[in-house]
């Protein structure tokens, strides 16, 4: 028995590993943050946040009036991604369950038979979500925190004026970021502006035909796209989710389908494990797919044309209009909207600007344009003003509550003087021809 023991035992122990090792491998998860960072335009407002409350300070100056432009939390996807996951998604579920031998381990296997998206309807499309209420709670609560005597808790029409969109998912926005600041008893005494969905400073492209027909509607915009399919990266990225899933007749539509479920399952819960739809992706999939979205929003909403952030001048006017405070404004100007808005603001203000058009075949590069990084759920850009003793007002410039400094800003110093900063943007002020601009060429 002895002698048994003493063959039996390292037997064992050369079995077992092999097994733990195998089982661990079919269940290595990414981390969270692997998949959180890199879901383009469905990152959550959490995976980018700055949550160093600290105020900030500068001596001999104290600020007096923010304006502030915030995208709506984190939603429910379109109509026809809903459709999809029902229809296309629920396929690939099935063959997936229906092999013999798979690559996910028992506890992905659950899951992924549990995956349903029953709970969601297409009537339910772009409706804010849970999360997205507590992105804008958490946010206004953080910029409360760094200037109190700005935004105080106590709501006034003439010190606070807040607009959002004809959308539910800007209203609930609104509502959630004023609960943030005030507490959710005080939300219905709040006075909005009549909603509008062509919104000429919240949604000015909405009103631009030219932009329309020659940007938004053009074929060409997608060009680059629609090339990156072909470049490796992409074609590596289908390979990758075609071996883990064994269904080797995926598109890489529904390769892109099963992204974008991901992204909007991760984003919508934090305290639940990332969706299970990523777990057929590695990080170099993930990111291939991260900057096909980085392409198309380049040339939809970004630098790809100049017309794009031209048309972003009326809400950079309404922004130095707010900070004037010879001008009956309130003190407190916060706008929700949308990433199509952000977005070309962004551009028009030379933010995350890379040094050449982005292209298909720049995927190796080092970019600044990466929408999970510019443009998550619940996106933010504010200028604060600040008065000062001894030298002329200054502007704090913030992007994701982090301080940037401006293109014709000093770039050793966080405060750019207002003379300075509305030199830089004259014509976006005083040459805004928006109609001349958005008229369609007959």
């Amino acid at each position: 028995m002895l002698n048994l023991h003493f063959w039996l035992i390292p037997a064992l122990l050369f079995v077992l590993p092999q097994l733990t090792t195998a089982d661990e491998a079919a269940c290595n998860y990414l981390e969270r943050h692997e998949i959180e960072r890199r879901l383009s335009t469905k990152t959550p407002y959490r995976a980018i946040a700055n949550y160093n409350e600290t105020p900030p300070f500068y001596d001999g100056c104290h600020p007096t009036r923010i304006w502030a432009i915030i995208r709506h939390g984190t939603r429910n996807p379109s109509k026809s991604v809903i459709l999809q996951a029902k229809e296309r998604l629920s396929e690939i579920q099935t063959q997936i369950l229906a092999q013999s031998e798979s690559n996910l381990c028992d506890d992905e296997l659950k899951r992924l038979r549990r995956w349903s998206w029953s709970h969601i309807e297409p009537d339910d499309e772009k409706l804010l979500v849970a999360e997205g209420e507590d992105e804008l709670i958490e946010l206004a609560e953080r910029f409360q925190l760094r200037f109190p005597k700005l935004l105080p808790d106590l709501y006034d029409p003439e010190w606070f004026y807040m607009k959002y969109t004809a959308t539910q998912r800007t209203l609930k926005s609104a509502q959630s970021f004023a609960t943030g600041l005030f507490g959710r008893h005080r939300i219905h005494a709040i006075n909005y502006p009549q909603p509008l969905h062509r919104d000429p400073v919240l949604r000015f492209y909405k009103l631009c035909s030219r932009w329309k027909t020659d940007v938004d509607k053009n074929p060409e915009t997608m060009f680059y796209a629609r090339s990156f399919n072909a470049e490796p990266a992409m074609q590596s990225a289908v390979a990758h989710v075609r071996a883990v899933t064994k269904i080797m007749d995926l598109t890489p539509q529904d390769v892109q389908l099963m992204y974008t479920v991901c992204a909007f399952e991760t984003a919508w819960q934090r305290r639940l494990p990332p969706s299970v739809w990523c777990r057929f992706f590695d990080v170099a999939s993930l990111s291939a797919l991260e900057f096909a979205e980085d392409l198309e929003y380049y040339w939809n909403d970004g630098y790809g044309y100049e017309l794009t952030h031209r048309i972003a001048c009326p809400a950079i006017a309404d922004m130095f209009a707010a900070i004037d405070t010879l001008k009956p404004r309130a003190n407190a100007t916060f706008y929700f909207t949308h990433s199509g808005t952000l977005l070309k603001m962004l551009a028009h203000l030379g933010v995350a600007k890379d040094e050449r058009p982005l292209t298909h075949k720049d995927f190796e590069t080092k970019r600044l344009w990466r929408t999970s990084e510019i443009d998550a759920f619940a996106t933010n850009l504010a200028f604060v003003r600040y008065d000062c003793i001894e030298r002329e007002p200054q502007i704090l410039a913030m992007h994701q509550e982090r301080v940037i400094r401006l293109p014709g800003c000093p770039q050793d110093d966080d405060l750019c003087p207002l003379s300075r900063l509305r030199a830089n943007y004259v014509d976006s002020v005083e040459h805004c021809d928006f109609e001349a601009l958005c008229q369609a060429a007959n």
